[in-house]
């Protein structure tokens, strides 16, 4: 038995003697993740979604069929996954994770991206956080893509390359900007430090919304030499109406 297992079983050993609490309700969860079984079946799961950008789609549209923007403009890397749509309560499962340290809502959230790692693919060499400026660790006191790629890195055996990426420049908040300011907000504000050369690459963020931050991001890594880069996040926002 190696020490990924034990530390497993000794998870659900914990649950059944100290049973948790479901992060959303509130009520014992009776599961291994501190979510009940009612509030999970009410989960917005993004099954329906472009396969290449995760882009949440109408469940009357084909699985199968891309995005228009994948049509038109492929992006720079090879798939993303986002096994949630950001609404409600994964949008205030998000918030108090990032923005007030709730990490067993950083751990919950990840175990459904772990759950659904396609196991016919073959893993990434390495996990590469999206960087944040150091303005904003100083406010936030972490860095929540770092975070998670900490907590797969772990349960995968895949190590980490934390400097292989750096925000040279302070942006505003992305969130609630047309598409048109992010892209502009990211004109020179990563730099690639750190040698990628023929590997294979799970970029890792919390959540994706326009794609512009993970495009900018891909683009660079598969510049530096990159073989091919996958994107992983707890969530995608579908698009706005």
């Amino acid at each position: 038995m190696d020490d990924q297992q034990l530390a497993t079983m000794l998870r659900r050993a914990s649950y059944r003697l100290l049973p948790g609490r479901c992060l959303i309700c509130g009520m014992a969860s009776g599961q291994a993740v501190d979510l009940c079984s009612g509030c999970e079946r009410e989960l917005p799961q993004n099954r329906s979604c472009c396969p290449i950008c995760a882009l949440p789609i109408g469940a009357e549209i084909e699985t199968l069929a891309l995005c228009g923007q994948c049509q038109s403009n492929p992006p720079p890397f090879h798939s993303c996954l986002a096994p949630l749509r950001y609404e409600f309560p994964i949008n205030l499962l998000i918030n108090r994770f990032k923005h007030h340290g709730k990490f067993s809502a950083g751990a919950l959230l990840t175990e459904f991206l772990l759950r659904n790692l396609n196991q016919q693919e073959e893993l990434p060499e390495l996990l590469i956080p999206v960087p944040l400026h150091w303005r904003r660790l100083w406010q936030r006191g972490f860095n929540q893509a770092t975070w998670l790629a900490n907590y797969l890195g772990r349960r995968l055996d895949i190590p980490v390359y934390h400097r292989a990426l750096q925000r040279t420049r302070y942006t505003p908040q992305q969130q609630g900007q047309r598409r048109s300011q992010r892209l502009n907000n990211l004109k020179g504000a990563f730099h690639l430090k750190g040698d990628v050369s023929g590997k294979t690459i799970a970029l890792v963020d919390d959540v994706v919304t326009t794609g512009s931050t993970i495009n900018e991001l891909s683009r660079m890594l598969m510049s530096g030499g990159a073989r091919r880069v996958n994107v992983w996040c707890l969530a995608r926002t579908p698009l706005e109406k």
